[in-house]
């Protein structure tokens, strides 16, 4: 009412429209008239007189507008209103303001581009992430290829409805398709099997104590599982008797969609067992009973033994995987059998053969003619396997990815020769292959053609020059993983090398490296230039390896706190090992926690100078800190352990042993921390 009273001609419109034909324009008539002698009574000495005929002529003017022949239309006013309309944005133009000011919303970001960025980083990174809000949880946990790396692991609990941490997951708000169990006792009811089961693709038991009736109470509630593993559970075995005076199944179940079965490391499960948890699951495609038949008699392990090549020749056309490492008595007939399964072709095999080759007829060699698809194959600790049976492998297997020879004592340059050949090769393992000389990795193994290989094992090689490792980070283009563990012969120039040319390095380990110093790690006051062209010289520090987050170089006891504060900037770094480094002191710790920031495990064991202000720095900039190893660490006292109870909010495992000046009641004076589940202590 109060803007219609000041504005004359928003008043007369909105009246004309309410008014008929002959009452406005009387109105008109008198308002105008009113509106002259006011005028001109009031006004005579500010304005001046208008002539009467001109009046006239605008009031019929004014009569025959256009506003006049249509009066049931509402017009929109004549002088302009101060009308402000809010602007309405899309979702990813919200951030931005009129004013030209930005502010962060990545909670609106598209799911895809989430999804993309979340693609990049390691599991750590993605559960840290996923507490910044809803959006980006969904993200991190419910992407179908981030649930299968994601693992729920109970340990050294209570199976029990009525207390955590099961209580919490017994009506849970998603599912939990796969799961692990690292001693813990089922020994309750629970209603988690009847409300999860239905969802369960993957189950773990790893040295649980559990008993037939529960076990069976647990199968009945898996409809979709696939891989089963039973490792060291000798109490279920053990107890589980055979009852033949009745007609009831004795695995009163079925798992038809089961493809992988382990029993590893259980010893108390006989032929019976195995044969009716055979026929619950008809499907198998891998089986994995490694270390196993241990403590039986001789009769009875080549009993079981039988009755694992039975199950393989049963399900030849769909096994896939088989896993007989570690076991006794695997000899030259078991080869033979193997090796005369007609439409058996594995693609993973892993076996430990410590017998001599025969030299008639070696069924070992008959085996590895015959299986030519496999691709991932494991002989760690075969002292039997020589040089003629690797050529052997080289040459009937070429899609082989996977190749792991690990302490194969009878190899030599002869059976590595050929090594270079294997195309699709991804991983090479030839740790404690003394007889492999620098020649042989040289010719045989790295050859002299680039190729892609992820991961290198050559620890416990000590004729490895600088060379080799030079040719070696030329020729295996990017190279993910290298183990260099205990090599006597690498020098700081090796390791300049690994600086200049690995940029793909993920983990690096050069734990025992004696000869490795300060002037290796950060290229200050090197002898001779790592990179010389002209009058050009460059050196590199190690943390030029940006990509690097597993760092391993315990026992490099040359390595200083010089080497901490111009050679180590990881804004990534996840694991570092620096035990027995008995010249690391209170101001390189001070140094590596502002520059490594993300470190989640650190090693600084049998440290002499690490000292009560180490842990303090630790704590309270380390935030990500779960696993702290501090063993034989004299200086340490009671009072760290105030500033671990304050700062350290994740902590999970805590290695004090040979602390000595340390309380014995550590576990009750750091029961505050909430995430701790185990203390080590002397």
């Amino acid at each position: 009412m109060i803007s219609v009273e000041e504005d004359g001609a928003i008043g007369e419109s909105s009246d004309q429209t309410k008014q008929p034909e002959s009452s406005r324009k009387s109105s008109s008539a008198s308002s105008s008239k009113a509106g002259s002698s006011s005028s001109s009574g009031t006004g005579s000495s500010s304005r001046k007189k208008t002539d009467p005929k001109k009046e006239v002529v605008q009031e019929k003017r004014k009569r025959n507008s256009i506003f006049t022949l249509f009066p049931s239309v509402q017009w929109k006013p004549t002088v302009e209103e101060n009308i402000s309309v809010p602007v309405q944005y899309c979702d990813w133009m919200e951030p931005f303001s009129c004013e030209g000011k930005f502010t962060a919303r990545y909670d609106l970001l598209p799911m895809e581009l989430i999804l993309k960025i979340f693609k990049q980083l390691n599991y750590s990174d993605r559960l840290a992430a996923s507490e910044a809000c809803r959006r980006w949880f969904e993200a991190a946990h419910y992407y179908e290829p981030f649930q299968r790396q994601m693992y729920f692991n109970f340990d050294r609990i209570e199976f029990n409805d009525e207390e955590g941490p099961i209580k919490y997951f017994s009506q849970p708000m998603r599912t939990y398709p796969y799961l692990s169990f690292t001693f813990v006792e089922f020994t309750k009811h629970s209603d988690f099997w009847l409300n999860n089961g239905m969802y369960i693709r993957e189950l773990t038991l790893r040295c649980c104590l559990i008993r037939k009736k529960k076990f069976i109470t647990i199968m009945k509630n898996l409809p979709v599982l696939e891989r089963l593993e039973l490792m060291q559970c000798d109490e279920l075995f053990k107890h589980w008797t055979l009852d033949y005076s009745t007609d009831e199944p004795m695995f009163p179940f079925t798992l038809p969609h089961l493809k992988h079965l382990s029993l590893a490391a259980c010893d108390y499960y006989n032929e019976y067992h195995f044969e009716r948890f055979i026929e619950a699951a008809p499907a198998l495609e891998s089986i994995d009973v490694s270390n196993c038949f241990i403590n039986l008699y001789l009769s009875r392990r080549m009993t079981m033994i039988s009755r694992v090549m039975r199950l393989v020749s049963k399900n030849r056309n769909i096994m896939k995987a088989l896993n007989i490492s570690d076991i006794p008595c695997f000899d030259d007939v078991a080869w033979h059998l193997l090796a005369e399964m007609s439409g058996l072709y594995l693609t993973h095999f892993t076996v430990t053969y410590t017998d001599r080759i025969p030299l008639k007829d070696p069924g070992i060699l008959k085996f590895f003619s015959v299986q030519t698809r496999l691709t991932h194959l494991d002989l760690t600790s075969s002292i039997g396997v020589n040089d003629i049976c690797l050529q052997l492998i080289v040459e009937s297997c070429p899609l082989l990815e996977v190749l792991k020879l690990r302490r194969c004592w009878l190899l030599s340059d002869e059976g590595v020769q050929d090594l270079h050949t294997l195309k699709h090769l991804r991983v090479l393992d030839v740790s404690s292959c003394e007889r492999i000389s620098d020649y042989g990795m040289r010719v045989g193994i790295i050859g002299k053609r680039a190729r892609q290989v992820d991961e290198a094992y050559f620890s416990l090689l000590c004729t490895l020059s600088d060379y080799t490792m030079y040719y070696l980070v030329l020729m295996f283009k990017n190279l993910q993983v290298l183990d260099l563990d205990s090599n006597a012969t690498i020098t700081d120039t090796s390791l300049q090398y690994l600086c200049c040319y690995s940029q793909d390095l993920r983990n690096l380990n050069l734990q025992s490296c004696a000869k490795l110093t300060d002037a290796g790690f950060t290229g200050i006051d090197l002898p001779e230039k790592t990179f010389s062209i002209w009058d050009v010289e460059e050196t590199f520090a190690i943390d030029r390896l940006k990509k690097l987050r597993v760092l391993k170089v315990s026992g490099c006891y040359r390595m200083t706190d010089f080497a901490l504060r111009y050679g180590f900037r990881f804004n990534e770094l996840k694991e570092l090992s620096l035990s027995r480094c008995h010249q690391i002191s209170e101001a390189g710790v001070e140094r590596l926690v502002s520059t490594c920031p993300t470190l989640e495990y650190l090693d600084l064991s049998e440290c002499p100078n690490i000292n009560d202000n180490c842990v303090k720095m630790i704590a309270i900039q380390l935030k990500r800190i779960s696993t702290l190893k501090l063993a034989n660490c004299p200086l340490l006292t009671e009072i760290c352990l105030h500033y671990l109870v304050t700062f350290c909010k994740n902590l999970k495992y805590l290695y004090v042993r040979g602390c000595f000046k340390l309380p014995p009641d550590i576990a009750e004076r750091l029961s505050k921390i909430p995430t701790l589940r185990q203390v080590y202590k002397s």
